[in-house]
């Protein structure tokens, strides 16, 4: 938006997202490539993967790939970066973007024919925006513009390792069973060698094996991303107070568990900067063990084993649909700097952020309250009983404003299309069995209208 545009009110925003709706067909005539990318937690789902290539067109069966093979729709473009370079690409952070290179400080939109993109059309985070994400977007955009986020897609964040029995076997998912007690010992530093007897009732092994005494090397993300928040909303909420010292929710690991190592983590905890560096790095280190996103672990080879949580496998065990309602969301809030008391996240109001002017009003930034899928079965939650217990949401993101008029319609559609049943139904990369798995908008959720209207020129 330049300084000669003239600014839409909310309401005559909405009533053109309602007009825009009610002439849309399914496809949204476009020979832009739209462009975007952002957290590898959920890439599989949105637009499938290709390992080697960090920019990539979506993928068929995914997400954006349906929705381009659809009659009449872009094609559009992936970067696979994280959740800290994309939301500074988003946000307009000094050294970052989106024509510059990815996943550097870029999203390449120059190298997919889009030199005239100024912002992104659209971002995906595996966390949901926090104040400082807020501010920084507010202090690069011009008064009243404001990020459009909404919750799209769950991902279930496995527990994967790398260990050999005393017969010299590699132990196998079907062998390992965690607590989540057992995990929390684990990441919190209490049990460090794979032979404690906390961990025995983990494993059930061939007959005449054991688990030999070798120290438990710990892989974790170094970066800003979605699966380190989620892992850590989990811990939180489940562990307790170990040794007088709680796990803080936060995107960086180093954060996560800095109350149980202030001098510092142990040479043997090794940080990867993507779920690929940490799957190999897994690999590769007998004894090892590390949390990562269970769809992007499948897609690496060689994959590697992935343990069963409280009983629960997560592929066979998570993949159907999860329902939000109204109680499951929270609209013009994000998640605070600061955590709850015991290291679960908290949330507040945009309008109360010290530093924040013009608050947006419509509700276009939808936040699943962290609290409800922290742990299965809490009420009101969107995670039941017989799931797998460590789910992560990830979020679509867009820009209220300074959308081109020949992408408008595209993004809007592309938004939605989480939601829209003859995309998803086309879709084989969400589902039972691949770790990804579909929100369903519940009673009084948001809808696809109230998405539309969030985005104008």
């Amino acid at each position: 938006m330049n300084g000669n545009s003239i600014r839409i009110g909310a309401s005559a925003k909405w009533t053109m997202g309602a007009l825009a709706l009610a002439t849309a067909s399914v496809s949204y005539a476009s020979s832009n490539t739209l462009v975007g990318g952002g957290s590898t937690l959920p890439v599989i789902a949105y637009a499938g993967d290709s390992i080697n290539n960090p920019v990539y067109p979506a993928g068929v069966g995914s997400v954006f790939g349906v929705f381009s093979a659809q009659a009449g729709n872009p094609s559009v473009s992936y970067c696979k970066t994280s959740d800290a370079i994309a939301l500074n690409v988003l946000t307009g952070s000094p050294g970052f973007n989106v024509q510059d290179a990815c996943p550097a400080n870029g999203f390449g939109a120059g190298t997919v024919g889009r030199a005239d993109l100024t912002q992104p059309n659209y971002v995906v985070l595996g966390s949901p925006l926090n104040a400082s994400d807020y501010l920084d977007y507010q202090n690069s955009h011009p008064a009243g513009d404001y990020p459009v986020e909404f919750p799209a897609i769950a991902g279930a964040i496995a527990i994967a390792f790398n260990l050999t029995d005393s017969l010299g076997n590699q132990v196998t998912s079907s062998e390992v069973n965690f607590t989540d007690g057992q995990i929390c010992s684990i990441f919190s530093g209490q049990v460090t060698n794979w032979s404690d007897p906390r961990l025995t009732s983990a494993f059930t092994l061939t007959d005449g094996a054991s688990i030999p005494a070798n120290p438990i090397n710990v892989q974790y993300r170094s970066d800003g991303n979605g699966t380190s928040f989620s892992f850590s909303s989990h811990l939180a909420t489940v562990c307790g107070t170990i040794n007088n010292e709680v796990f803080e929710t936060s995107r960086g690991f180093t954060s996560v568990v800095a109350n149980f190592f202030p001098l510092g983590l142990p040479p043997n905890w090794v940080g990867s900067s993507s779920d690929a560096t940490l799957i190999q790095g897994i690999g590769s280190t007998s004894g090892s063990i590390g949390y990562v996103e269970t769809a992007n672990a499948l897609a690496t080879i060689p994959s590697p084993q992935l343990a069963d949580v409280n009983g629960k496998s997560p592929l066979i065990n998570f993949g159907n649909p999860l329902t939000i309602t109204a109680v499951s969301l929270l609209y013009n809030e994000v998640i605070s700097n600061v955590n709850n008391a015991n290291g679960t996240a908290a949330v507040e109001t945009i309008g109360a952020i010290p530093g924040v002017t013009n608050p947006p009003t419509t509700q276009c930034i939808a936040l699943v309250k962290p609290s409800l899928y922290a742990k299965p079965a809490v009420p009101g939650g969107i995670v039941p009983s017989t799931s797998y217990p460590i789910v992560a949401i990830s979020y679509l993101l867009a820009n209220s404003e300074g959308n081109t008029s020949t992408d408008l319609m595209a993004i809007r559609g592309l938004l939605t299309a989480p939601y829209t049943s003859s995309i998803t139904s086309q879709v084989t990369t969400v589902g039972p069995g691949t770790g990804l798995a579909f929100l369903t908008l519940g009673s009084n959720a948001f809808t696809t209208n109230q998405i539309r209207g969030c985005l104008v020129n």
